[in-house]
């Protein structure tokens, strides 16, 4: 476990990506503000629409990791931008990762328990049937670990993953770096099962609460993953910061996770 020195640097988190063809509308609440927003999914390829929430313009952000390139799309001026290559800081990021820095280890244990509880209730999402659980991650810190004793509640209700197509898991590290220029790595003993119990379709965890307001795994169309017709290239969109970059994060990241991989190697 990788755990904060003094500044927060790079969070990384398990991520479950559905191979199959799929599409989700997904409004996220968090302390009094809500955001909507379509995700589509086709192997590696990710569209996301921003439906509606604090940016009243609507846009489209297609990530193409097979060609390398995001577009960003204006839907009112129907203008578009192409990123190629790597986001200016992540390159820069991944080789400072992959040095390494300092790695300072605690000598210190910390038990993750893992509980999963199963209220009985069921409910019909979509036409399937969800499971309503009560997900329990409980971090105990020895004195001196780099980490410190805290819980994680979670309250959701979960699908079975899509029959169709593959899953994939990503595990993305949780980890820190600040000021003083090392890491602080603490050995870390897992009890219970800490993969996903499920497709989450209501999930709150603190002040957050995720809802899938719409889902199909039915094929989708290529097309949604180009540029359509009639839009046209400009070097920058005037006044346009996108809504969502996991876009970027989705094509980048596996050259971070091998950066810091590489450090415990």
């Amino acid at each position: 476990m990788l755990a904060r020195c003094f500044l927060p640097f790079l969070a990384m988190q398990c991520v479950m990506h559905l191979q199959a063809d799929t599409r989700e509308v997904v409004r996220i609440r968090s302390d009094g503000h809500a955001t909507v927003f379509a995700q589509y999914r086709q192997g590696g390829k990710l569209r996301i629409e921003n439906v509606d929430g604090d940016s009243s313009r609507p846009s489209v952000t297609i990530s193409n990791p097979e060609r390398g390139v995001t577009y960003i799309l204006d839907l009112s001026s129907r203008k578009y931008v192409e990123v190629s290559g790597h986001i200016d800081w992540i390159r820069p990021l991944a080789e400072w990762i992959a040095r390494p820095p300092h790695v300072r280890e605690s000598g210190k244990r910390v038990n993750i328990y893992y509980e999963v509880i199963d209220t009985g209730e069921r409910e019909q999402f979509f036409g399937r049937t969800a499971r309503h659980l009560l997900l329990r991650e409980r971090h105990v810190a020895e004195p001196g670990a780099c980490e410190h004793t805290h819980e994680i509640d979670k309250d959701g209700w979960y699908l079975p993953w899509p029959t169709s197509g593959k899953t994939q898991i990503s595990y993305r590290l949780v980890s820190y770096a600040g000021f003083a220029g090392y890491i602080c790595h603490d050995t870390v003993v897992k009890h219970g099962d800490s993969r996903p119990p499920g497709f989450a379709v209501r999930e709150t965890t603190g002040l957050t609460t995720l809802e899938v307001l719409e889902f199909s795994d039915e094929p989708l169309h290529k097309r949604l993953f180009e540029v359509p017709s009639g839009f046209r290239k400009v070097d920058r969109l005037a006044g346009y910061s996108p809504v969502n970059w996991s876009a970027y994060l989705e094509m980048e990241w596996s050259e971070l996770e091998r950066a810091v991989e590489s450090w415990f190697e």
